[in-house]
């Protein structure tokens, strides 16, 4: 039997992390699976750990961590739990905000994983609510700029904003990153090359920066365009409005150049880096569900706030130690 662990972070969601959790266990359909499920509270002040534990105890371990640690340190407690009580084969990263409709989605990520033992991480293709293709795969490329671009923005890949059908890129192959939004990883790469990146703390690049790293040490990232799942999208940067919106454009900003740092050097991301990111961060989408094109990018809604928050993440990102190792399982 394999053994699969779920890792769902929850913050002040209770309900968002209640629906993805029925549509998990009702429809999912994989034989050869033991699912593990595993929800961290980071930190809620909604009673999200009490009422999660009366409906679904016994049936799905519930993490309460006393304050919000962010994405990836709260992924990372996730994991490290789930590891250490389950010994699982592979480790599931899963949006609270995602809904899964198709049967077999994990039949066939698994099954991609085992065609090759060098794989390491494999994802799906990610559907808006609304039926348009949100994450698409690009197939493996090799090119510095194209690279460094994808960093930025998965808003250029193949079928972004497409219906999705037959002609919206349905990729099964080898790809430069995948989506936090599900990602499963071998736990035998986990305990290769370390968690996710917590120097990249509250939240964005986690995904990208691991696919690299895996890249690095020679594991292969792996799309299963065949395979589907909905995600709603940014629901806690939306949820909780202008507070937080300001602080996506400094934190993503801030981890691109950080990642493009530590894996296309210093000179490559001043010169070519920033003014890819910088405009990245200057510049919205007015539609998210659609593709990045001439009629559907804006500059931000009081733009000229936005220059300094660009300022001081670029000045951040520069001062950032990007040799410091990642961290790994605690012995």
């Amino acid at each position: 039997m394999i053994i699969v662990s779920v890792v769902i972070l929850n913050w002040n969601a209770h309900e968002v992390t209640e629906t993805c959790l029925n549509s998990l266990l009702v429809n999912t359909e994989c034989p050869e699976c033991e699912l593990k499920v595993v929800v961290v509270d980071n930190g809620s002040l909604d009673r999200s750990p009490t009422i999660l534990d009366q409906k679904y105890h016994g049936i799905v371990d519930i993490v309460p961590l006393r304050c919000n640690l962010g994405f990836a340190a709260g992924c990372n407690m996730g994991i490290e739990y789930a590891m250490s009580h389950f010994a699982p084969d592979y480790i599931l990263l899963l949006n609270n905000d995602t809904i899964l409709t198709q049967k077999r989605w994990l039949y066939k990520l698994i099954e991609a994983a085992k065609a090759d033992s060098a794989i390491g991480i494999v994802g799906p293709k990610l559907i808006f609510p609304n039926g348009k293709v949100q994450w698409s795969g690009r197939a493996r490329e090799l090119n510095v700029f194209a690279l460094m671009f994808q960093i930025i923005s998965a808003g250029f890949n193949p079928g972004v904003g497409k219906i999705d059908d037959k002609d919206s890129r349905d990729l099964v192959g080898y790809v430069n990153t995948v989506s936090g939004a599900c990602l499963m990883m071998k736990s035998s790469l986990i305990r290769s090359i370390g968690l996710l990146d917590y120097h990249l703390a509250p939240m964005f690049g986690e995904d990208v920066e691991y696919c690299y790293r895996a890249w690095k040490n020679g594991y292969k990232v792996f799309y299963r365009g065949d395979a589907r799942v909905i995600h709603a999208e940014s629901y806690t940067i939306e949820k909780f409005g202008d507070s937080l919106k300001a602080k996506k454009t400094f934190w993503t900003v801030r981890s691109s150049l950080r990642i493009s740092r530590k894996y296309f050097g210093f000179w490559r991301t001043l010169l070519f880096g920033i003014p890819m990111v910088v405009a990245g961060g200057a510049l919205e989408k007015r539609d998210k569900t659609l593709g990045l094109n001439k009629s559907n990018i804006r500059l931000k809604h009081n733009f000229w706030r936005t220059v300094p928050i660009l300022l001081a993440a670029v000045r951040d990102a520069f001062f950032y130690d990007v040799k410091r190792d990642p961290p790994h399982l605690r012995d």
